[in-house]
């Protein structure tokens, strides 16, 4: 799968080749100072001539200013090549990530994402690009010095030969402490995240000195290979740089050698020397730089692998219509992640549009493991799931015709209105306030400052657990979803949310919907005309409601025990 990334990268070709052409015209340029040494001593001295020093001078002060020009234009190439590379990527990481975390919130690589695409475009928009560049017009500096001697030549190459050797040892040297740095500092992060979602409880309970000593350690862990890997890559830019200095030295002493020799002019010792540090100059930095162009390259990886895999494919297809009709499901499994014991196994069941069903069973029985497979979040091993003629679960080009209420809510940084609404750009007041009526929020909701326009989430928000929950169920309503799933939707209601969550549910067995309810109280399927028996992960029973909690009580099964209160 070709990348956007890369597409854009393809694109700026242009780019790129101005770039190339810059730097062709730039690096011969640096050749100014070794024939401006070469001419002052082999012209300039000789004939005592200050005209012809002076018209030197004013030359190569005109081939300098060219030289910072063009060098100054391909910096500024680079910087818009990663910006467009970054425009390009931002959105389709970001989606990739998110479908991503759904699937596995764990992963290294995908909470890492964002941080790696700033990585990548800190990397093309700094010199590291260019200096790749440089380090081919290296050899073409020791092709001239192989013009001016032999011997220089070949001093010249070994030297280069040297640099990039210590190139790869300062990588292998670097590469495990890095790698330690970067799983530590994820750990850390994942803290924080965690940290973020229970700060109360962990700060009422006294947790917070145990917590933080955790975190802790794993930032003193990475900031301790941090600082060994940069110990190692500063010994190695230091050794390259002294390296450097003792080959312009060993150069002059070579160079003086052939004067002596009668096989090469004086003028040449000096321009050698110039040439040399010109030539070893981009290969020195090159061993600089290798480490963070690696880890820019092994983080442009994940991000073309995260693209090609995280993202949902919806392809070109033109979807017309809303898919709708009966819910069907037959011969579902799911296993957990890297394999293993199926954690839910159905049978099979059917849910005709208006109609509702009930899901029950103890913690742990698959209820929301079914939930989370029915919108795609959890893959299936076997089995089917249909809505209607189309498969589930629904593309993204589809998903106004699903409703979800997850256990936990969270509502997004914006105003009530726009949650309601699942910030449709095409949303009107009208849509809104329908499914803010529908799920029992409107007299609320236009109680505020600021009415629909109040903020949902951050400072200045009002909102309670339970009026999160049902500003969560006006979103689920909103565009009269087909499907709409409800995982313990009443957790934290009351009686009047109670009310108002079994009126949203006969609201949308009017308008044909099929609604699922994952339940642990009995008021919540009180709507419910079939229900659906889970326990370990396994289909128990299914059938109409009534029935099922009849011969479940005459068995004398306990499991739904908490549910015989349901109003017949």
């Amino acid at each position: 799968m070709k990348l956007i990334g890369t597409r854009k990268l393809a694109h700026s070709g242009g780019l790129w080749i101005a770039v190339l052409v810059f730097g062709a015209l730039m690096n011969p340029l640096m050749l100014t100072g070794p024939l401006f040494m070469l001419q002052v001593y082999d012209r300039v001295i000789p004939s005592q001539s200050s005209s012809t020093l002076a018209v030197l001078f004013v030359l190569a002060a005109f081939m300098y200013t060219m030289m910072a020009l063009l060098d100054s234009a391909r910096v500024r190439i680079m910087v818009r090549i990663a910006a467009r590379v970054r425009a390009a990527l931002d959105r389709p990481v970001f989606e990739a990530r998110l479908h991503a975390l759904v699937r596995d919130p764990t992963n290294a690589a995908t909470i890492g994402a964002l941080r790696d695409l700033d990585a990548v475009h800190r990397t093309l928009a700094s010199s590291a690009p260019l200096t790749v560049f440089d380090t081919v017009w290296a050899f073409v500096f020791f092709g001239v010095l192989f013009l001016f001697h032999p011997a220089l030549g070949i001093v010249a190459l070994l030297g280069g030969l040297a640099l990039i050797g210590l190139a790869i040892w300062g990588q292998w040297r670097t590469r495990q402490p890095l790698l330690t740095a970067n799983d530590s500092m994820l750990v850390a992060e994942r803290h924080v995240q965690t940290l973020n979602k229970d700060a109360e409880a962990v700060t009422a309970m006294g947790m917070g000195a145990a917590v933080a000593d955790r975190w802790e350690n794993e930032r003193n862990l990475a900031l301790s290979a941090t600082l060994q890997a940069q110990d190692r890559s500063g010994l190695d830019a230091s050794i390259a740089r002294a390296f450097r200095m003792m080959m312009q030295s060993a150069i002059l002493a070579i160079g003086a050698w052939l004067v002596l020799q009668g096989q090469l002019s004086p003028g040449l010792i000096v321009a050698a020397s110039i040439l040399m540090g010109r030539a070893l100059a981009p290969v020195e930095l090159l061993a600089v730089q290798w480490t963070d162009l690696r880890a820019s390259w092994v983080a442009w990886r994940r991000i073309q692998f995260l693209i090609s895999t995280g993202a949902r494919r919806t392809g070109d297809t033109k979807y017309i219509g809303k898919p709708q009709g009966r819910l069907l499901a037959q011969g579902m499994i799911v296993t957990p992640r890297g394999g293993g014991a199926p954690i839910l196994r159905i049978k099979g069941f059917e849910v005709q549009a208006g109609t509702a069903m009930g899901v029950i069973g103890p913690s742990g029985s698959g209820k929301s493991t079914l939930a989370r497979a029915l919108i795609g979040s959890v893959p299936l091993a076997t089995g089917s799931m249909r809505l209607g003629d189309t498969s589930l679960p629904l593309p993204q080009a589809w998903g106004s015709a699903l409703g979800y209420v997850p256990q936990g809510v969270a509502l997004l940084e914006g105003s009530i209105g726009e949650n309601i609404s699942r910030f449709d750009p095409e949303a009107t007041h009208a849509k809104i306030e329908k499914a803010a009526r529908d799920a029992g929020l409107h007299e609320f909701i236009t109680a505020l400052p600021k009415g629909y326009d109040d903020p949902a989430s951050g400072p200045g928000a009002k909102l309670s657990g339970g009026q999160v929950q049902r500003v969560g169920l006006a979103r689920a309503l909103y565009g009269s979803p087909s499907l709409v799933i409800l995982d313990e939707p009443n957790a934290h209601q009351d009686s009047l949310g109670q009310a108002a969550l079994n009126a949203a549910v006969q609201t949308l067995k009017e308008r044909n919907a099929v609604i699922l309810i994952m339940a642990h109280r009995p008021a919540a399927i009180n709507e419910c005309e079939l229900l659906l028996v889970l326990d370990g992960g396994a289909q128990v029973a299914f059938g109409p409601r009534d029935k099922v909690l009849r011969d479940m009580v005459r068995n004398h099964t306990k499991l739904v025990q908490p549910y015989v209160g349901a109003k017949k």
